[in-house]
């Protein structure tokens, strides 16, 4: 399930499964006959499986999702990935999962080395990794590779010098997770680091962690699992007395609340309101749901010792109301789904209600002890992401300038004079090596308007922005509320007189501003100075893709096949109507 409800926990892991359930629920989960479409995994590694295929099992049922899994033989995982006709291409997996340890990676190596043949030889090992993955990569073009990101050996010849020689173990993994995340941002990464190496386990049966640490691996595993299935958690809905603040506002006044410098609760406080920024900060949007006043709640906020301010939340839901109601209309005020939602209460009744009406938000108890705030969310590892872009950093004030829009449209006496008053002015450019992350990112996250839910990795757009008969353009959006940043994306492919839009997609924060007719007109401007007569569109329906159903309908498009849509160029001789002007 994509929530876990969790119960009143000092500790804030209850989250964790017990050890028992986890082995027993996954055995029966492999054992169990897999549904025709259940989504399909793939172990290789170099240490023995076992245990883990149980973990990755129970960890993706946790995440509704059902899944089947093949683990390859103990020993051969290299020969399945360089044999073509191998098991593991026979599978067509649409995950791997590659199983390593620093075992496999480290070496004993002359400790007189210096730093700059060290890095010779990392980069060297490295690119042997490399040309692994590629090879997968071009024979299962569709899979998606999770690769464990190795921990450190266990603590030996301890002291500085270590830490000083540029060839010593701590050295040589160092620099290979350097290597490892640098300019691979097609492998998803799963950092084993804090499994705890069991000496006694791996010689004994090759196991490559000690076995009390598979409640934490799949919490590790479930994290990634998230962001390749699209479902990662992108709002963080918080209460306010005694969570962002020690005390209740309504009683002891902002003189009165625990906060800042000059106790020990109020520091702790004050921890946790600049772990909350630093979230915001990293593209997590932030929202309130509290019972209380607004008016005598927002009083908070102007405590000397806040880190926070009213103006750092995209949503926020004061009133007497059930919290569970509260976060339906924060969620569609930000127009996110529910599953993307963690709420965090210090209330454990106030979760339990929460948990049992809306059952796909992530529900944390935080318990009573401030100190201990910041770990009850950090472990579930629910805002873990691979890499972070330019828009992540602008989200928040993107969503916050959402609301703001919204409130005006509340105001206006009209749709169209609601539209002309933003102000806004965008761009439809053709994308360069510089947007290609930012790309990669929108093709992996988006699933309302995404027309054919095609998902093309960095490599691919990369390809594609070389192609002489692809073109990608990048849309990006301001209104007088705020910078957008890039909103919309699409992909196309030129075969004669003919562009076939092979992939569109746009955030839904900028949904019903005309920017579809905006893309529209400046498409339509390319295709008649490159000499294309023919738009073809094709829409393939999924669960959430819905409100794109009607889209090439609306734009003129005419029905030609299946899902195949046809715009004549010639035909269409006037700008369609938009309220965004083109930015200079």
């Amino acid at each position: 399930m994509n929530s876990v409800n969790m119960k009143n926990n000092e500790e804030g892991k209850a989250w964790r499964p017990k050890m028992v359930d986890l082995l027993v629920r996954g055995t029966a989960l492999l054992q169990s006959q897999p549904k025709a479409d259940a989504l399909k995994i793939a172990i290789i590694g170099s240490v023995t499986t076992d245990m883990i295929a149980r973990a990755v099992a129970f960890g993706a049922a946790a995440e509704q999702d059902a899944v089947q899994v093949w683990q390859a033989s103990f020993g051969v995982w290299r020969q399945e990935i360089l044999a073509p006709n191998s098991e593991l291409y026979h599978y067509q997996p649409d995950i791997i999962l590659i199983v390593i340890t620093w075992r496999d990676l480290v070496e004993q190596l002359p400790l007189s080395l210096n730093e700059e043949e060290m890095k010779g030889l990392i980069a060297s090992k490295v690119a042997g990794w490399r040309k692994l993955w590629s090879l997968i990569q071009e024979r299962l073009p569709q899979c998606r590779i999770i690769h464990h990101l190795p921990s450190y050996r266990p603590a030996s010849y301890l002291g500085v010098a270590e830490e000083r020689l540029p060839s010593s173990f701590v050295n040589q993994i160092n620099l290979i997770r350097k290597e490892f995340l640098r300019n691979n941002k097609d492998i998803f990464f799963m950092d084993t680091k804090g499994l705890v190496d069991d000496a006694e386990a791996y010689y004994a049966a090759k196991l490559p962690f000690s076995q009390d640490c598979l409640p934490e691996y799949v919490a590790k595993f479930r994290s990634v699992f998230r962001q390749i299935t699209n479902c990662s958690k992108k709002v963080l809905v918080l209460d306010l007395d005694n969570t962002l603040w020690g005390g209740v506002i309504g009683d002891d006044g902002v003189e009165g609340i625990a906060l800042g410098q000059g106790s020990a609760l109020g520091e702790a406080f004050l921890a946790f309101q600049n772990y909350v920024c630093d979230l915001a900060a990293r593209g997590i949007i932030l929202a309130i749901c509290s019972k209380n006043d607004r008016n005598i709640a927002m009083t908070g906020f102007t405590h000397s010792g806040s880190s926070l301010s009213e103006s750092s939340f995209a949503a926020i839901e004061c009133s007497w109301d059930d919290k569970a109601s509260g976060i339906r209309r924060i969620a569609q005020t930000l127009n996110v789904g529910l599953d993307s939602i963690v709420f965090v209460d210090d209330n454990p009744v106030e979760c339990a209600l929460v948990s049992e009406h809306l059952p796909m938000v992530v529900s944390i108890c935080l318990g009573s002890d401030p100190s201990k705030f910041i770990d009850c969310i950090d472990k579930g590892y629910w805002f873990s992401a691979q890499s972070l872009s330019e828009e992540d950093f602008i989200r928040s004030q993107a969503y916050q300038a959402r609301v703001q829009a919204q409130e005006a449209l509340d105001d206006s006496v009209d749709f169209e004079s609601f539209l002309t008053s933003l102000n806004m002015v965008g761009s439809v450019v053709e994308a360069n090596k510089h947007d290609e992350e930012r790309l990669a990112q929108m093709e992996g996250k988006t699933n309302q308007f995404n027309i054919t839910t095609r998902r093309y990795k960095l490599t691919d757009i990369q390809k594609f922005i070389k192609e002489e008969n692809a073109c990608i353009f990048v849309v990006r959006l301001k209104d007088k509320f705020g910078d957008h940043g890039i909103v919309s994306s699409i992909i196309g492919k030129i075969k004669g007189n003919t562009l076939r839009i092979d992939s569109w997609l746009m955030s839904c924060r900028v949904f019903s501003r005309t920017l579809e007719q905006f893309i529209m007109n400046n498409l339509l401007s390319f295709c008649r100075h490159r000499g294309i007569e023919t738009i073809e569109g094709e829409y393939i329906p999924s669960p959430k893709n819905k409100v794109v159903s009607d889209l090439y309908r609306n734009l003129g498009f005419s029905h030609s096949s299946d899902n195949i849509w046809l715009f004549k160029i010639s035909e269409k001789t006037i700008d369609f109507i938009t309220y965004i002007n083109k930015d200079n």
